[in-house]
């Protein structure tokens, strides 16, 4: 009977196990519920944030207000704010798990100003981090 017991709460506790893309995926929601819209600075704020599975990539919804909302500054400086990105993720201890296992990470950056414009957007790709 014992054996029998623990066979069933084996197979139950496998059955409910998530793997890490659905992980991932439910963090991201809940972080996006509990934290967001979340200022990160006097110009940018992080509106949500997503996990695809298929895609393996998250990806995060900014607003750029202020000074920041500029479309010609943020078309004259895409390249450096693609490896900002990059350096930022590269020593973020917090993405262990996730970087560990090679997944991307996409920024959307909209206009305030603009109503949703999108003025940037770009993926990091596990090449781009390691």
């Amino acid at each position: 009977m014992k054996k029998i017991l623990l066979l069933i709460a084996a197979t139950l506790l496998v059955a409910c196990h998530e793997n890490l893309e659905e992980r991932a995926a439910r963090e991201a929601a809940e972080y996006t519920r509990k934290n967001c819209p979340q200022l990160l600075n006097m110009n940018t704020r992080l509106d949500s944030t997503t996990f695809d599975i298929p895609t393996r990539t998250f990806t995060n919804y900014l607003t750029l207000m202020a000074e920041a909302d500029n479309p010609e500054a943020v078309a004259a400086n895409q390249t450096a704010l693609h490896d900002a990105l990059a350096s930022e993720l590269r020593l973020d201890t917090s993405q262990k798990k996730y970087k560990d296992a090679g997944f991307s990470y996409k920024y959307v950056a909209r206009s305030d100003k603009g109503k949703g414009k999108v003025l940037f957007q770009t993926t990091i790709t596990a090449e781009e981090y390691r």
